[in-house]
């Protein structure tokens, strides 16, 4: 590029390579989730799947909410995954992991991969992890009712074989779309098809299932 020093776009380029050899490891990163071929899913597949998701949501239901943005968000939600693991919201449920301590390990895992980053890539990632960690814009709140929704989708594609803990799929979902009440009716309908795999296994479907934001 004319006008471009040469030494500064090597230190850039270097840069931008660390940060993609670090978070090569999310393809690897296994989930709680698995794959309709009987596979644990990864996170990256999720991070994928979602930032798709995303997109066509958006634009097929004129949502008041800007796509690319949504788009990057999806894909940088579980990207300090990368560094932690997986710490998924079973062990929430179960105890075993407090919200704060993921919270904690996550700030971390962020700082890390920001200091891989060129300056103006780093100051854009920080922009949207905080953006997504204070859920306070639309993006933000669309993008995290999304994440559950994809979970619950792929919970519904693997099948009752693996319902362990039906109340917590039945309404994994439920929060996140109460705080963006314009995917109620994406959720009706995943809820008529997990209903229907319950059903299927023989696993009761509570009234209390039923209940939409």
């Amino acid at each position: 590029m004319p006008g471009t020093d040469p030494a500064v776009t090597e230190q850039t380029l270097g840069r931008i390579f660390s940060f993609l050899h670090t978070i090569e490891s999310l393809k690897s990163t296994l989930r709680y989730s698995s794959t309709t071929s009987g596979r644990k899913e990864s996170s990256a597949e999720h991070s994928w799947r979602l930032a798709l998701t995303s997109f066509v949501v958006a634009e097929e239901l004129s949502l008041q909410v800007d796509v690319l943005r949504t788009m990057k968000l999806a894909l940088i939600h579980d990207l300090p995954e990368a560094i932690t693991g997986d710490i998924d919201a079973i062990k929430f449920y179960e105890g075993s992991f407090s919200r704060e301590r993921k919270r904690a390990l996550e700030a971390e895992a962020i700082a890390t991969l920001r200091g891989l980053l060129p300056p103006r890539s780093a100051a854009e990632l920080s922009s949207l992890w905080d953006e997504y960690a204070r859920q306070e814009s639309p993006e933000a709140r669309f993008v995290n009712a999304l994440d559950k929704i994809e979970t619950t989708t792929q919970l519904y594609e693997t099948g009752h074989t693996i319902y362990d803990k039906p109340e917590f799929i039945a309404n994994y979902a439920d929060d996140a779309v109460k705080a963006f009440p314009e995917l109620g009716g994406m959720l009706k309908v995943l809820k008529r098809k997990l209903k229907a795999e319950f059903k299927k296994g023989g696993i009761p479907w509570k009234p209390g299932y039923d209940a939409l934001p």
